[in-house]
């Protein structure tokens, strides 16, 4: 076991050997950590598992003590579930084992949702060079779309497009529905303040939608005048689908612009 080298990750959330509530637990390359639940009796007889073991808070009695293993690397921690079973990252099923790399992606330690998510940040990375930013062509058309903050849109903006992004800091739930983008206004703390928030959300996402099918070019040509197809949820459109698929569709198109509008930034998510 590596110590003396700065940490690959840091986990919270979690209850480390000696403590009784969750503390920051840095992750060292070549540690080996399990989670699951804290049974004393056990874990008396087995000092190394001892030493290395990350309690669940509030764990319930069928927790396994070895739910899941953290195998912590040098740029990044691989995941590995008990008995086998998915590994749920940042709101998504994914099977075992789960690599993370660098940012931080949130955790659940059973695929039921029953407990608390716990945060792994990775803090190293590989080592490419110093990065450069591909040079802009100066030729790419961009849509115009001006969100303004600290406005409801803009809020919303970032809730609707924050899987599209590069952020540091993952959604729970990536979906596109109504239902999700509240999910993510909930994850970070944003709140609309009136009583029926999913129709005022509903609305906000239909005049997101009207400002990119109407969105100018930085050429100043309207979009649906260059495009073959705008607004390009409408090329897809199907007889089968119900109306909340045609509106996950949309809000997904949706996003997407903003993102490439440069109407929406990562910043505003990472803080």
């Amino acid at each position: 076991m590596i110590t003396g080298a700065e940490p690959t990750a840091r986990v919270s959330g979690l209850i480390p050997p000696g403590a009784s509530s969750p503390r920051v637990v840095d992750l060292h390359p070549g540690q080996v950590w399990s989670v699951g639940r804290r049974d004393e009796g056990f874990l008396a007889t087995r000092p190394e598992l001892a030493a290395t073991h990350l309690a669940v808070p509030n764990a319930l009695p069928d927790l396994s003590v070895r739910q899941l293993e953290l195998r912590v690397g040098t740029v990044g921690v691989a995941i590995r579930s008990h008995r086998g079973s998915s590994v749920v990252v940042d709101g998504a099923v994914r099977p075992e084992p789960v690599v993370l790399t660098l940012g931080t992606s949130y955790v659940s330690p059973t695929p039921s949702g029953l407990y608390v998510d716990f945060e792994l940040t990775v803090l190293r990375a590989e080592d490419f060079g110093e990065p450069e930013a591909p040079a802009d062509s100066g030729t790419t058309l961009l849509l115009q779309i001006n969100l303004e903050p600290p406005s409801l849109a803009w809020t919303v903006g970032h809730a609707l497009a924050w899987p599209c992004m590069p952020c540091r800091r993952r959604p729970h739930n990536p979906g596109w529905s109504g239902r999700d983008v509240a999910d993510r206004l909930e994850q970070l703390g944003w709140t609309i303040a009136d009583q029926n928030m999913i129709t005022v959300l509903g609305r906000q996402l239909h005049g997101l939608a009207e400002r990119v099918a109407y969105a100018r070019l930085t050429d100043g040509r309207r979009a649906d005048q260059v495009f073959p197809s705008w607004p390009p949820w409408l090329d897809e459109e199907s007889s089968d689908e119900t109306r909340d698929q045609k509106a996950e569709r949309r809000n997904r198109y949706v996003a997407e612009a903003l993102w490439r509008a440069r109407a929406v930034a990562p910043d505003v998510i990472d803080g």
